[in-house]
């Protein structure tokens, strides 16, 4: 009995504090939406980010995030989503972000795949390092190995030029006796084009600070070679996931290591991304509508 009035209290909690993606949005292992599909199913849920890390990169403000979501997925594997989130930063307090996916998952005994497309409507006062971010298109493949499991995507993001990023992941997964309880100890890599930061240094970033040279303002002009490819990041991370009846619990903690910094100029002053590893996290409950079986 005080394990379910325990649970009653957490469930309140998280559902006050409105589901977003997880750290780089990827499925990877534990996605939060690779449920059953043995029939069709809404899922609704929220999250709490405590701070927006892309690629190991960070707006210098802190950006939390509360997220509210729901996502309708066909037992054919077809499925559709869209997130609000808002930004609980001190003195900002502002819906900052609408996001819209569409996509197709496949899953099959200890495989699974799929192919998506996303969206991102930002408020025009948003600093977060996403910001200049205006769609994604990805594929995935995973595969659950017992020992290990395994799991790579490549994604094309779209801003005012695009950049290719390509992931990979291994972990391996604990689970409780009745398996409602998993977690899934994980190291992952990235790597890619800088474009996007190219294109948030020069419009987001040094365009809200413009520097003042007498009569006139004048901006930064980006990052330079954000089009070579190179290993942008590395992350550490454990995955913990616990089921009960309908509803899903995620943690999510995040420990990031960024290399390769970029080479920014701003006016005629030309130095290296200043890189600081980062440990972020994130909080979320999902409740899973769907018919029951006779």
């Amino acid at each position: 009995m005080k394990k379910i009035n325990f649970l009653s209290v957490l469930v309140i909690i998280l559902i006050v504090v409105p589901l977003s993606s997880f750290s780089q949005e990827k499925k990877g292992p534990d996605s939060s939406s690779a449920v059953t599909k043995e029939s069709s199913y809404i899922l609704a849920g929220t999250a709490f980010n405590s701070d927006i890390v892309f690629l190991g990169r960070k707006s210098s403000i802190k950006s939390p995030y509360i997220s509210a979501s729901a996502g309708y997925y066909h037992k054919s594997g077809l499925f559709i989503t869209g997130i609000v989130s808002y930004l609980a930063a001190s003195q900002q307090n502002r819906i900052d972000l609408f996001t819209a996916s569409g996509g197709y998952d496949y899953y099959k005994k200890n495989f699974s795949a799929g192919v998506s497309t996303t969206g991102y409507v930002f408020n025009n006062k948003s600093y977060t390092v996403k910001s200049a971010l205006t769609a994604n298109l990805s594929a995935y493949a995973d595969y659950d190995f017992d020992i290990l499991e395994v799991y790579a995507d490549g994604t094309m993001y779209f801003s005012d030029q695009s950049d290719f990023i390509f992931s990979a992941a291994i972990s391996h997964n604990f689970y409780s006796a009745n398996d409602n309880l998993k977690i899934s100890p994980t190291f992952s890599l990235y790597s890619g084009t800088q474009n996007y930061y190219s294109n948030y240094n020069n419009n987001q970033r040094f365009g809200q600070h413009m520097i003042n040279t007498g009569n006139s303002n004048t901006m930064g002009t980006g990052m330079m070679s954000g089009g070579i490819f190179n290993i942008q990041n590395y992350e550490f991370s454990v995955p913990v996931r616990y089921d009960f009846k309908h509803f899903r619990f995620i943690f999510l903690p995040v420990y990031a290591i960024p290399v390769n910094p970029a080479t920014i100029t701003d006016n005629q002053n030309t130095y290296k991304e200043d890189l600081n590893n980062n440990f972020f996290w994130s909080l979320g409950a999902i409740y899973k509508f769907s018919k029951q079986k006779k």
